[in-house]
């Protein structure tokens, strides 16, 4: 069971970001609090966070953080003040948001592939200065 005081925690996730998907291209994204048990992920199209292109949302509810993005639904299994990590509920695989330094924030996606073996990718985001 989460609370308010534990989903503050992923607070460090606030701010503008950028990293490298694995299709090699860059993307941005911004973290806004926009309720004390609300975050929302914004996708931009480019370095000038003018375009929303798409998001997600992380919520507090009964003692539930819920991940949605689109059709797919994540639960928070452990929250820290620099480590967030999510199961799926209706989705294809598992990540976790950890904060490796003031300004950098890897995101690590665990999945099984059709060959029946574990797979992870890391994408690096590191913080936009405005």
């Amino acid at each position: 069971m989460f609370n308010e005081s534990s989903f503050s925690q992923i607070k460090f996730l606030e701010g503008r970001w950028k990293g490298v998907g694995p299709d090699g291209k860059d993307f941005f994204e911004e973290y806004v609090l926009a309720e004390p048990t609300v975050f929302r992920s914004i996708r931009h199209a480019d370095a000038t966070f003018s375009k929303a292109t798409d998001g997600s949302t992380v919520a507090l509810k009964d003692g539930v953080i819920t991940s949605t993005w689109g059709q797919f639904t994540w639960k928070a299994t452990s929250l820290s003040d620099s480590k967030a990590c999510f199961e799926p509920v209706a989705a294809p695989s598992s990540f976790c948001w950890e904060r490796v330094a003031p300004d950098t924030i890897t995101v690590t996606q665990r999945w099984v592939g059709s060959d029946g073996k574990e797979q992870s990718f890391v994408l690096t985001l590191n913080r936009v200065k405005r």
